[in-house]
């Protein structure tokens, strides 16, 4: 902001008060101006975040969706398996070489999807303060659906890393001996379908929450984290 120097003194008190307010008027409409600049860049920067987070969160809905149609998939495969396992135990024609076998074909179905959620935009909007310039209800409701995707991803891997992995180890043990008792061939494939149901049952609301958000189709976030928080723990089962 520049104010010209007199290039007089003024001669009245009347003169002296016209330069003042022209001073003044001037200080104060530069000030104005520069307030409706920074107003607008704000405004500007609240839309872009607000935009690179719903393109996220959208992005992120259909990881999930891909996650719980592949474990849809895979859990109609492990209920076939074991379907057919259970049912060669009732009838007595299991036998050893059939369960290994059964055990055997189950290790290509160890392809658990966990969705590769992403918070880059959300993590970028409060490094530069823009969520500063985002409305109260976006605010509340972009920092509910990250806070969902941080509990179910961590739910998820829990189950994978206490049941899975349990899950796996036992079958991997049982073909190495190749010896595969028929109690403990059934427990173990039923083991392996109550942790892709409880996979399923977490993707599920991750995604009800997810979709939720993108589309504006209700406040299911602080639902999702409860159900979330409460999940029963998959080392239960074992």
């Amino acid at each position: 902001m520049h104010v010209e120097p007199l290039e007089k003194l003024p001669r009245s008190v009347r003169e002296f008060l016209s330069h003042y307010s022209m001073i003044v008027l001037s200080i104060l409409t530069a000030l104005a101006l520069e307030q409706v600049a920074l107003t607008l860049e704000h405004r500007h920067e609240g839309a872009r975040a607000k935009e690179e987070i719903e393109q996220e969160i959208a992005a992120n809905h259909q990881q999930a969706l891909d996650s719980l149609r592949a474990t849809e998939e895979n859990a109609r495969a492990w209920q076939a398996l074991l379907d057919r396992t259970l049912a060669g135990i009732r009838d007595g024609s299991s036998t050893n070489d059939s369960r290994i076998a059964a055990l055997r074909e189950s290790g290509p179905l160890f392809r658990d999807a966990l969705p590769p959620l992403k918070s880059t935009a959300w993590d970028a909007a409060l490094s530069d303060h823009s969520v500063n310039y985002l409305g109260h209800e976006d605010l509340v409701r972009y920092s509910e659906i990250y806070s969902v995707q941080r509990l179910f991803s961590q739910a998820l891997w829990d189950t994978l890393r206490d049941s899975a992995v349990h899950d796996a180890s036992q079958i991997r043990l049982a073909v190495a001996l190749e010896t595969a008792d028929a109690s403990q061939t059934a427990a173990t494939l039923n083991s392996r379908m109550q942790t892709i149901s409880i996979m399923q049952s977490q993707l599920a609301q991750l995604e009800t929450a997810l979709r939720d958000a993108h589309t504006g189709g209700g406040d299911n976030a602080a639902p999702a984290a409860a159900a979330a928080g409460s999940a029963a723990s998959p080392a239960a089962m074992h």
